[in-house]
């Protein structure tokens, strides 16, 4: 899976932005290990998404 993938090939404290906010995103960073905040979006958008790997 691709995300699985990004949390491999990042390095520890490594971070990961999305604009998509959407619940199946969200779940699948958090299945591949990462932390996951929701932070409020730029204009026109109501979240994005913050994943760190720890």
């Amino acid at each position: 899976e691709l995300m699985k993938k990004c949390f491999d090939i990042l390095n520890l404290g490594g971070v990961w932005v999305s604009y998509c906010a959407k619940g199946s995103v969200r779940r699948g960073l958090k299945t591949a290990g990462f932390d996951i905040q929701r932070l409020p979006g730029p204009p026109g958008k109501r979240e994005m998404l913050r994943a760190i790997k720890t």
